[in-house]
């Protein structure tokens, strides 16, 4: 994988978080990268710039800055687990921050349904207001006799929220302009 590094968002995402963060207690952090050569643009590209960011202190900074001690006073950081596999997420990624922002998702959504096609329209137009982007999601793997495989949320890889188990991991790229994003969302349950 290219080299990362942290960079400047592109574009505020600062809304969009307060409505999330509003919306049924929910937890949300992210980070934009610049890729050295290009963005990844394939699951495979995304995984490899997923171990990197494990694997960096600098790169995972993000993650550990708003890391909360209060059922365990560690941040703990793993190397994501073998099976774990990153997926496209078209229109789910969309759907997962829409339906996060407008109170539909998560065990203390008044409401739980999939966000309206104007809702994911807001959010493709937040993320294309940088060209064209590719999305994808981290996903538990599924290999028969894995004892970790059969565990609740397997592939996730840092005690970040509370030292429990959360639920998203999502991933943003935009080819063209060498920049990626990783997110990270939960509701507090």
């Amino acid at each position: 994988m290219n080299y990362l590094h942290t960079c400047d968002d592109p574009f505020s995402l600062d809304d969009l978080a307060a409505r999330i963060r509003k919306s049924s207690n929910f937890r949300f952090d992210w980070r934009f990268y610049r890729c050295g050569e290009s963005s990844p643009r394939s699951p495979e590209e995304v995984r490899n710039a997923l171990d990197s960011i494990v694997a960096s202190d600098v790169l995972h900074r993000f993650l550990r800055d708003s890391f909360e001690a209060v059922y365990h006073d560690k941040f703990v950081i793993e190397p994501v687990h073998e099976h774990c596999q990153i997926a496209v997420a078209s229109d789910e990624f969309e759907n997962i921050l829409a339906s996060a922002a407008g109170d539909h998702l998560g065990a203390y959504s008044p409401e739980l349904r999939p966000a309206a096609a104007g809702e994911k329209q807001e959010i493709r137009e937040l993320f294309g207001r940088v060209g064209d982007y590719c999305e994808f999601e981290l996903v538990a793997g599924n290999v028969p006799g894995c004892s970790i495989c059969k565990g609740y949320n397997s592939y996730l890889f840092t005690s970040w929220f509370y030292g429990v188990a959360w639920d998203w991991c999502l991933f943003a790229s935009w080819p063209e302009h060498n920049l990626f994003w990783m997110g990270c969302l939960t509701d507090t349950d």
